[in-house]
């Protein structure tokens, strides 16, 4: 049902007139019957004139709205001319979010030559994804007189998550100046662009680099270099006999000694893990995979930029592999590598996080509690654990919001119609069974801090 449902909302999209010429028709014409019969009565002294009025507003209506639709119609039939001869330079550039306004993505089109209806209009819809359709955006801003042959338009798209998206086809309407008909046509199109995650100002997180690649900067908490367990070297008279490995002398009758560690008074490095584990199935939950990965990939980023304050090289390392990309900038890739992760459940924190290199570990709440106790009691005094309890950023709303809601706010309020699902949700008490036992985990140990 709900495929057929969408096959008719998508041949909707190519509709050659709009709900304003049905409403227009479905007034105009029984209004001009209703008066036609009045002006036939005996006792009217003005009949002939009002049945002339009449008779003349109909031909003014009916050419007006010709007009409009011979003008549509010939840049249609132009565009698609010159589409089939591969003459159309089409162009669709995709430009960095606003910090003011992260969720709204700039688009600016070229369409060259093209006939832009007399005194109408051009919109675009893009089809994204695969299976996804915007909604008709209208420009923002124009160059285009009334005999200009090309367009060049800047639109706002407005999309609720942080992520990757792939525009693979742009429905080009062309639309009298009454937008009575709308004639679409589609181009195929390659463009990728990603929702980059804000920053917002977070609580002093307690980390120290361990990575050391220059021996220039000196750090305060001297680093254990690791590596008696692994390295060894040949047993020397001037070595410590209590180092000696007595397996290996028992199956290779060879004299080896373990390396000592040493305490490393130089760093340079904070390595940032940020682990997106789910010990929880959310594939058809919303909330969970927009509302909730949204703010914990905005809290990741806002950790790396605080971190990388600290003048130390910060390096983000997350548990999925990113795709494949030409972006050149470190910190520009980094803040890719954030949006287009996604909860995940193959790679653990066993699997993912080095010991030796780590400096910060940021977990969720849908983290696994038993690996984050085993994490903590080997590696708590060590290494910083930064943990994310994702059900507090649906926040009770207060008397005033409710008051702002009902008499100001008329924009559905898209926190509140989550905040609906989760409590209604059968997976929130599992949810917050599980943010308990990581809050009493994370407060056990001495470099955590909780967002």
């Amino acid at each position: 049902m709900q495929n057929i449902s969408g096959i008719i909302k998508k041949a909707g999209y190519y509709i050659p007139f709009t709900i304003y010429f049905i409403v227009f028709s479905a007034i105009v014409i029984p209004g001009y019957l209703w008066l036609k019969s009045n002006s036939k009565l005996p006792d009217s002294a003005y009949k002939d004139i009002i049945s002339l009025l009449l008779s003349v507003a109909l031909l003014f209506s009916v050419a007006i709205i010709c007009f409009g639709l011979i003008t549509v119609i010939t840049s249609y039939i132009y565009f698609k001319w010159k589409l089939n001869k591969g003459g159309i330079d089409f162009r669709l550039n995709t430009s960095s979010a606003k910090e003011t306004d992260p969720n709204k993505q700039s688009l600016s089109v070229h369409i060259k030559p093209v006939i832009v209806p007399v005194l109408g209009f051009i919109r675009i819809r893009i089809l994204y994804d695969h299976t996804y359709y915007s909604t008709k955006f209208s420009p923002l801003a124009n160059t285009n007189g009334l005999f200009h042959f090309s367009f060049d338009g800047e639109f706002s798209w407005n999309l609720p998550e942080i992520r990757e998206y792939k525009i693979e086809k742009v429905i080009i309407y062309f639309e009298d100046f009454f937008q009575f008909f709308s004639i679409a046509t589609t181009v195929d199109t390659n463009n990728r662009f990603f929702i980059s995650p804000t920053q917002q100002n977070l609580h002093q997180t307690k980390a120290s680099p361990r990575k050391t690649e220059e021996t220039s900067i000196r750090i305060e908490e001297l680093k254990r270099v690791e590596g008696e367990l692994i390295n060894y070297k040949n047993f020397e008279t001037n070595d410590d006999v209590r180092r000696i490995v007595w397996k290996i002398y028992a199956k290779n009758k060879e004299l080896v000694v373990r390396i000592p560690e040493i305490l490393d008074p130089y760093a340079s490095h904070i390595y940032l893990y940020t682990s997106f584990f789910s010990g929880f199935k959310t594939q058809e939950h919303e909330v969970v995979n927009t509302h909730f990965l949204n703010y914990y990939k905005t809290i990741c980023w806002s950790v790396y930029k605080q971190l990388s304050k600290k003048g130390f090289e910060v390096t983000c390392i997350n548990d999925q592999p990113v795709p494949a990309n030409t972006i050149q900038d470190p910190e520009e890739l980094m803040k890719y590598s954030v949006a287009v992760s996604s909860w995940q459940q193959d790679t653990g924190l066993k699997d993912f996080v080095k010991p030796g290199y780590a400096s910060v570990l940021v977990i969720s709440s849908l983290s696994d509690v038993d690996q984050v106790k085993a994490f903590a009691e080997n590696f708590g005094s060590e290494i910083s654990i930064v943990y994310v309890p994702l059900t507090e950023s649906l926040e009770q709303n207060t008397m005033t919001d409710w008051v702002k809601w009902v008499f100001v706010q008329n924009e559905k309020n898209t926190v509140s119609s989550y905040k609906t699902q989760w409590n209604l949700s059968t997976l929130r008490f599992q949810v917050k069974e599980n943010e308990k036992q990581l809050m009493q985990i994370v407060k056990q140990t001495s470099k955590a801090s909780i967002i």
